[in-house]
């Protein structure tokens, strides 16, 4: 018995654990999602990299905001970098490059920060209901990657979609017929 659960363990747990992607998204403390304060108020979203087995030297993404591709309702005024990077190419809407020594290593909690956006909505949070912030491919090599100590090959990362002014929806006090009539065509 001790043998089988050996045999697979071996067959479906190391595969998987091999073909694990890392994830890059934006947070703020934490979370994939924000419900800022209000319009013209900055708060910080930060970029981070969730991985167990590299040891990043560099990454290149895109942020895309699919409901407002001109960025007329949400703004980034800054990027701040922690001390490990070294150089950084475009802007997080246009195309991002960035890259660090020494190696973001994950130690010990398996995430690292990349980057810290300070950010502004120009609209109050009911006009922006659901606003998406999506890593998408880089728009010039058309890869969402990174690549890793020593020798910078390159490993495929996957992108995470966060969410500003997170709608939900209340059902205190609603009966179940008025519960079943949102989701009515």
């Amino acid at each position: 018995m001790k043998k089988m659960i050996l045999t697979l363990a071996i067959i479906f747990l190391i595969p998987g654990m091999l073909m694990a992607c890392p994830t890059m998204g934006v947070y703020h403390r934490g979370r994939l999602h924000y419900d800022p304060v209000g319009p013209f108020i900055q708060f910080e979203l930060e970029l981070y990299i969730v991985h167990w087995e590299h040891f990043v030297t560099a990454v290149e993404y895109q942020l895309l905001t699919p409901t407002d591709p001109s960025h007329s309702m949400f703004l980034i005024l800054g990027v701040t970098y922690p001390p490990k990077q070294s150089l950084m190419l475009g802007n997080p809407f246009g195309g991002h490059s960035i890259t660090f020594w020494p190696p973001c290593s994950g130690y010990p909690d398996g995430y690292d920060l990349l980057a810290t956006y300070i950010c502004l909505t120009v609209v109050p949070c009911e006009q922006m209901y659901d606003y998406p912030l999506v890593i998408v491919p880089h728009p010039d090599s058309g890869e969402l990657r990174g690549t890793f100590y020593p020798d910078n090959e390159m490993f495929k990362i996957a992108g995470l979609t966060t969410h500003l002014c997170l709608h939900e929806v209340s059902v205190t006090g609603d009966s179940w017929g008025a519960i079943k009539s949102l989701y009515k065509e």
